[in-house]
Order: C-alpha cells, then sequence, then structure tokens
C-alpha cells in the first residue's frame, strides 16, 4: 500500500476551506511512501476526508506538537502542518484494519455546542492514559456524506468504522476521548452499532442562553440593508444545511435569519439526544449551569462516569480554572471585544420554532439522564 505525501511549503493565514480540505496547504512535489508510515509515526494523524477525490488526508505536526492538548483538532493540524499525506479510501479502509480499537475504553462527547464540551475535552486530555480528539473534520465531513444521499450507507459506515480507528491508531493505557462538533450527533447511531461499549456524554445548556454564546460568537450583527442580510443568511445556510437536516429541509422560500438556524440546530442535537436514550443507548448528560455552579464536582462525576478519575486531580482542577479556548478566535478574550446583543425579535423567533417542535417546546428543557449534583 502506497501513500502520497508532500511538503508543506505554505499556507493563507487563515483557512479558506472547511476543516479537513487538502486545499489549505501549499504544496512541494509530491513523492510515494509506503503507507505504513501513518500508522507508525505518532505525528501523523487524520486530516479529513475528500470525497471528491475519494481519499484520506493525514497531516504530520512537528514533533513538539501535543494534538491531545489542542482546543480543535483541525486548527492546529492546520498550524502546525509540517507534511501531508493521502491515501485512497481503499487503502484508508486496509490500513484501518491493522488498528484494534477496544470500544470499553472509547469516550464520545456530543454536545449542542456553546456548552463546555472543549473544557470536558481539556480535561480528560490531563488524565495519564488518554488521547483526547477534540473536533477531527472527518466526522463532520461524513455528516454531510450522510446527510447528501449520496453515497450507500455500508460505505459511509465503513468509513466511519476506519475513521474512528485511524484516529485512535496510538494505543492508550486509559481511553481515547473524541469530542465532534455538535453536527456528530448525526452519527450517534451508527457508532453506538459499531462500538456498543462506549461510554457517552451529551453536553447541553439553556436554550436563551445558548442563542446569545451562539451569536456572539459566530454572529457579527444585524446591520447592513435587508438585501445584504438575506445575502449573509443565504451564504449561512448553504454552510449549515448540509450538516443540520432540519435547516436542509426547511421551506427553501422562507428566509432563515441566523436567530433561527441557531434555534434549529439546538432543537436537532436536543432531539437525537431523546432518540438515542429512546433507543437504549446510556448516556450521561451534563448540563452548562453544572460547570459554573459545581465546576470541581461535575468534573468528577463526569470522570466517575466514564471510569478515569485520576487520583491526583491537580491537573483537571487546573483546566477548570484556564479558558479551554484560549487562542482561538473563541477564547473569552476575543468574544468579549464582541458587542452582539440578542435582540427581542431574534428571542421571540426561537421560541417560535421551540413551540412548533413536537415535544421540546422549553427553551430549559431537560434531556433524560441529565446529571443531578
Amino acid at each position: 500500500m502506497i501513500a502520497t505525501r508532500f511538503e508543506v511549503i505554505g499556507r493563507p493565514d487563515h483557512a479558506p476551506f472547511r476543516g479537513g480540505d487538502l486545499r489549505n496547504f501549499r504544496l512541494g512535489e509530491a513523492d510515494r511512501v509506503p503507507a505504513r508510515e501513518i500508522l507508525d509515526n505518532p505525528h501523523i494523524a487524520l486530516y479529513g476526508l475528500d470525497f471528491e477525490n475519494s481519499q484520506a488526508v493525514f497531516v504530520e505536526t512537528f514533533a513538539y506538537v501535543n494534538l491531545s492538548h489542542a482546543a480543535f483538532y483541525p486548527v492546529t493540524q492546520f498550524e502546525e502542518a509540517e507534511r501531508i499525506y493521502t491515501i485512497p479510501f481503499e487503502t484508508m479502509l486496509q490500513l484501518a484494519k491493522s488498528v484494534a480499537v477496544d470500544d470499553s475504553r472509547l469516550i464520545s462527547i456530543y454536545s449542542v455546542g456553546r456548552c463546555g464540551s472543549t473544557l470536558a475535552s481539556q480535561i480528560f486530555a490531563q488524565v495519564p492514559g488518554i488521547i483526547s480528539i477534540s473536533e477531527p473534520s472527518a466526522l463532520s465531513q461524513l455528516v454531510i456524506a450522510r446527510n447528501s444521499q449520496a453515497y450507500s450507507d455500508d460505505d459511509l459506515v465503513a468509513l466511519l468504522q476506519a475513521t474512528v480507528g485511524l484516529l485512535c491508531k496510538t494505543p492508550v493505557e486509559t481511553a481515547w476521548v473524541i469530542k465532534g462538533q455538535s453536527f456528530v450527533i448525526e452519527l450517534g447511531d451508527w457508532l453506538h452499532e459499531l462500538y456498543p461499549q462506549t461510554k457517552n456524554l451529551f453536553l447541553y445548556r439553556h436554550a436563551e442562553t445558548w442563542l446569545r454564546s451562539g451569536l456572539r460568537a459566530y454572529s457579527r450583527g444585524v446591520e447592513g440593508t435587508d438585501q445584504e442580510r438575506r445575502a449573509r443568511e443565504n451564504a449561512r445556510r448553504q454552510v449549515l444545511g448540509p450538516l443540520v437536516p432540519s435547516i436542509a429541509q426547511y421551506d427553501a422560500n422562507t428566509l432563515l435569519s441566523h436567530a433561527e438556524m441557531l434555534a434549529l440546530m439546538w432543537l436537532r442535537a436536543m432531539e437525537r439526544c431523546v432518540q438515542y436514550c429512546e433507543m437504549g443507548m446510556e448516556m450521561l448528560a451534563i448540563r452548562y449551569a453544572s460547570w459554573h455552579l459545581a465546576p470541581r464536582e461535575t468534573a468528577k462525576a463526569m470522570l466517575e462516569y466514564c471510569r478515569c478519575r485520576p487520583t491526583d486531580m491537580t491537573g483537571v482542577y487546573e483546566a477548570l480554572n484556564r479558558d479551554s479556548q484560549a487562542g482561538t478566535g473563541l477564547s473569552r478574550e476575543a468574544l468579549g471585544q464582541r458587542e452582539r446583543v440578542v435582540t427581542e425579535r431574534e428571542l421571540q423567533e426561537l421560541h417560535w420554532h421551540l413551540q412548533r417542535h413536537a415535544f421540546i417546546h422549553e427553551p430549559d428543557f431537560e434531556v433524560p439522564n441529565t446529571l443531578e449534583l
């Protein structure tokens, strides 16, 4: 089995494409190396899935980089990439067969986003013997592929299994922790079938405070002409629709504001959590408020549920006192410089979608198996 290898000779200041895209880099001449190097080199990690060219993309980061401590896996991979490797999907499937994933050592973090999930992944990263993988792009790309209905379920499940295998290619003493973007909850049913012994977590928060946080993080305001706002919202819909079925399926002739799209995202993640619990998938849910009201007790409960609480909690307590997204565009410092007030109309839009949902009508809806302290 052969891989194609490129030296990274440059990149723009910011990745112009979604995370995991090979086009984010300027590459040198290609050479061919044994694909086995991808498994043997601990500094090579899966970066993304290129469905257009049916190939997997891997990044080799500099030796000083510890991806387990990265707030966002693909961001650090982009910033610290030394070399790029590509292999056809067929080779990826064959390579992954060499990796044995013990799902009793696997922990999945699902969430609505903006609710402490990055903090949770950083807490796990402080535990000896744990590898924490935060928001790998390949999983979000599989969500897009699944929602597109352009590929067979069997093919995508095989790619999902290979993706998890190659993300977990480095043996661990304690556990692998995989935190996907909020959209990755769409893969929860498949992941449960593949890895039934996985410990699952679901993090969420009150819909109104979540909306405020989401708009502050991802919106620059409501200024501009009607035409400009419409163009902005349509562009967002093009990005979010492939990831969120309820947005994709919404009437194409009806404008969706940013607040409405966020409302649909929150509802979809909450709904999927409830559905998984009803089908018998064991999952501990943690509210965002728990991290504020009782951070140490919440961390202890989470780690005990996942059977990986360390004897020495010093590193965990230190993580609780840090900004888990420091150094990124979503850090407290960065967001503190953004003035974004949620309007009364945006709150009304949120509640309008809550009332239209089949069973989630309140912003403080509680999902099953929520942690009580």
